[in-house]
């Protein structure tokens, strides 16, 4: 069983907004060669730098750079446990996730050099699972995944969803 180290070198926020619906907000990275996640969906999110005082700081950082979106400690619920990311599965990225509610969907402003896109995952939608399948994602390696838009979301993001809602389809 992998474990994992006592901190994590990385942190996402899951932001959720329960109006109108219950909703999580979702960014599709830019296209980028160098980006092993390029064109992912993803959390607002990112590798701790020096200068952050811990994890949480990290989280919050990353949102306001990628989104323009402050968010405040008052607005964080939870904070789960670390999480392996990333391809290589014997030396994972460790990732801290950090849960905030938020009352209303704000404006977004995009880092468009790292962020394509933004959009707000429906979790009753995303509950549903006869819209989940097994998809190549990887040549060979198939991945429960969800469409969305014109790409599926799959992989660490679709994992976290899972978890958070409680679903059983996420990949082990």
């Amino acid at each position: 069983m992998l474990m994992p180290p006592k901190a994590g070198s990385a942190a996402v926020a899951i932001i959720q907004c329960n109006t109108p619906r219950e909703s999580y907000l979702l960014l599709r990275r830019a296209t980028n060669p160098l980006d092993p996640w390029s064109g992912h969906f993803s959390f607002p999110g990112g590798r701790k730098e020096a200068e952050d005082k811990d994890l949480l700081a990290t989280c919050m950082r990353e949102t306001r750079e990628e989104t323009g979106l402050l968010l405040d400690q008052n607005q964080l619920k939870k904070r789960l446990s670390l999480q392996p990311a990333g391809r290589n599965f014997s030396s994972p990225l460790w990732v801290q996730p950090f849960i905030f509610k938020i009352n209303l969907p704000p404006a977004l402003k995009l880092e468009q050099k790292e962020i394509q896109s933004s959009c707000w995952l429906d979790a009753g939608t995303f509950r549903d699972m006869s819209l989940h399948q097994n998809i190549e994602m990887i040549p060979g390696k198939t991945f429960p995944a969800y469409s969305l838009e014109d790409y599926y979301l799959w992989g660490f993001t679709y994992r976290l969803m899972c978890l958070i809602l409680g679903l059983d389809k996420a990949e082990k």
